[in-house]
């Protein structure tokens, strides 16, 4: 009796441990936890969401609820949304894409939600990024994958139609632990035309008339494939390239081409895949930029006469330069002398007996020598010709001034006072 109570207590003991792990399995099946992935093709972003359990929720941009940036669950255990990368700032199809100018990723933050219409507090926020352009190094450097189409080295924005081109590959701060080649190159326009240049394994699809196979300068972490022509879209001119740029641990394996694409299979070896992309704008060669035609290379400038130019001038503007230089110092030490020399007056001319007073023409203001009883000195006559001559036992010379020989009152005859007017002397 005994043992079988000891029976049925492990028996319950057991069934409610069973049953404690399936209420905690149906736990963890009931949390909300979404699975995101996302794939860029050309100008689109592919988000594909899977679920734990059937989805009924919404899932759009995040601040952009439009019909273009929103999808529904149906239901089922997955749901996808497609974004235009392309779309511009106010149009309908616009989502508040992000974009780096320095690496050009493109970002944009989606929103995970339960319900359709409500916000609760276990919805989920992504980040998804397209075109990741950027890895660690061995030593620890962020390397950068960029794309360009280049014309004698040098990164263009405009091509002119029908002309030739490089599309340049290149991987910054390189360090020979990775090795890269470049794949899935598409050419495509705003409306999603594309145009495939390069195959899964990296080989041309039209190297007579498209792009060339790549030739690799892993040493320099440049890898640069020929384009023959430039070509362009019905639709507009401007033309996007992105490539796939695959990295190896050590020297990645070349592809050969020469096998039908059918009976080859794409190289396994691949470390990480980046993505990179460009775009330019084409133009009818009439109206080829003119900016183009002055530089060539490196530093080259054509035609040559401009360069000799551009130095003569520079050489005169120099020499002009120092000449004015030379002439400012010159000018300010001979204004300086000059200053000196009217800012020094002779005591000479201030006692010149020749000179005109202020005072009268014939006679001064103040004697200089007064009488004991006037100790300032005397007031002299007005004028020595109509009044008794001033008398001065010292300086008569001071009271009779006598005019400059050459001026307008001088006179070779002596002026006396006139016949009808005595002197105080004649009685003597």
């Amino acid at each position: 009796m005994l043992a079988k109570s000891n029976q049925l207590r492990i028996f319950f003991v057991l069934l409610f441990m069973e049953w404690i792990k399936l209420a905690w399995s149906q736990l963890i099946e009931t949390d909300f936890v979404p699975q995101v992935s996302a794939t860029c093709k050309g100008s689109h972003m592919n988000i594909r969401v899977n679920f734990n359990n059937s989805f009924t929720g919404a899932i759009h941009a995040r601040d952009f609820r439009t019909p273009a940036c929103m999808t529904y669950g149906d239901g089922s255990k997955h749901a996808s949304l497609d974004i235009n990368l392309r779309a511009q700032i106010g149009s309908p199809d616009y989502c508040g894409l992000f974009v780096n100018n320095k690496t050009e990723e493109r970002s944009i933050p989606i929103a995970v939600r339960i319900h359709r219409t409500l916000e609760l507090a276990d919805d989920k926020f992504y980040v998804i990024t397209c075109g990741k352009a950027g890895f660690r190094n061995a030593r620890n450097e962020t390397s950068l994958v960029s794309l360009r189409l280049v014309e004698n080295n040098r990164k263009i924005s405009e091509a002119v139609y029908h002309r030739p081109y490089t599309l340049r590959t290149e991987i910054s701060r390189p360090d020979g632990t990775y090795g890269f080649r470049v794949k899935n190159c598409l050419a495509f326009n705003k409306f999603n035309d594309s145009v495939l240049l390069l195959d899964e394994r990296g080989c041309p699809l039209d190297e007579e008339t498209l792009l060339g196979p790549f030739n690799y300068d892993t040493k320099n972490g440049i890898a640069n494939a020929p384009l023959k022509s430039m070509f362009r879209f019905p639709d507009g001119s401007e033309v996007n390239f992105q490539c796939d740029v695959v990295l190896c641990k050590g020297a990645c394996i070349q592809p050969s081409c020469l096998d039908d694409v059918a009976k080859s299979r794409a190289l396994n070896t691949d470390e990480g895949i980046l993505m990179a992309a460009t775009s330019v704008f084409v133009v009818d060669p009439a109206n080829a930029p003119q900016i183009q035609e002055l530089c060539e290379g490196e530093g080259g400038v054509r035609p040559t006469w401009l360069l000799w130019l551009c130095v003569a001038l520079g050489v005169l503007f120099l020499l002009m330069l120092i000449i004015n230089i030379f002439l400012c110092s010159a000018m300010t030490c001979a204004c300086a002398r000059t200053e000196i020399i009217e800012k020094e007056p002779s005591i000479i001319e201030d006692y010149d007996p020749y000179r005109s007073w202020h005072g009268s023409q014939y006679g001064s203001r103040y004697s200089l020598n007064g009488t004991p009883h006037h100790p300032k000195g005397y007031t002299s006559g007005g004028s020595t010709m109509n009044s008794t001559r001033s008398v001065s036992s010292h300086s008569d010379h001071y009271a009779i001034v006598h005019s400059r020989p050459g001026s307008r009152s001088y006179n070779s005859k002596p002026r006396g006072p006139p016949s009808h007017i005595g002197s105080h002397y004649s009685g003597k």
